[in-house]
């Protein structure tokens, strides 16, 4: 289980590789730009279906139970969800920024 964090919230964020490729290697200071929806909201409202980041924002606003957060390090957006154990988000809590 992750704590999700809200929107705005300073989070220092490191990403692992994928080995193949698809993703990497990240890590920095970050802010959490949006909200991930839980399974049934995503099951119900998105599934199959091309929608605009207006209507993504609305169903997610809508969301009961968000499933993660996106956060956004050196302009990329970097995902955390509880199923992704290469990743993990620290939330910043001290007016000075972090280390890395």
């Amino acid at each position: 289980m992750i704590q999700i964090l809200p929107i705005g919230t300073p989070v220092w964020v490191a990403q692992a590789a994928r080995p193949d490729g698809t993703r990497r290697a990240l890590c920095g200071d970050g802010v959490v730009a949006s909200l991930v929806c839980c399974t049934a909201c995503h099951d119900r409202w998105l599934a199959g279906r091309h929608v605009t980041p207006a209507l993504y924002r609305r169903i997610v606003a809508s969301c009961r139970q968000p499933a993660g957060f996106v956060a956004t390090v050196r302009g990329l957006p970097v995902t955390v969800t509880p199923g992704d154990d290469t990743v993990i988000a620290v939330p910043i809590t001290s007016d000075e920024r972090s280390a890395a």
